[in-house]
């Protein structure tokens, strides 16, 4: 597979209030729409094909362990997760611009 046919996994949850909106016991988990939108296509501008995955769908776990045993170990608070292939490259990525390095350091 040549790297302009890599396919960036990404794998978010939708934007969560796990306390409540104005908590001050934790604060928000997961992307908003705008983020995962962000990112995704700061990621394309890379030439390469980027598949989005919920972690809370149905038969998420079986169908990606390794990301699941990320997720039981260190939480929600992880996400976004960026793989290529079955490699994951980076947890908790906070901007696109940072995915974009790192996936270029991938290819």
């Amino acid at each position: 597979m040549s790297s302009n046919s890599k396919i960036v996994k990404i794998f978010t949850l939708p934007l969560q209030f796990p306390c409540g909106p104005n908590s001050s016991c934790c604060g928000p988990i997961g992307q908003s729409q705008d983020d995962i939108k962000e990112l995704t296509e700061s990621i394309k501008n890379l030439g390469v094909e980027v598949e989005i995955y919920d972690i809370m769908e149905e038969g998420f776990t079986r169908r990606f362990p390794n990301v699941a045993n990320l997720l039981g170990s260190f939480g929600p608070g992880i996400v976004p997760i960026l793989a290529i292939g079955d490699e994951i490259i980076s947890i908790g990525t906070p901007t696109p611009e940072e995915a974009v390095q790192i996936v270029k350091e991938k290819l």
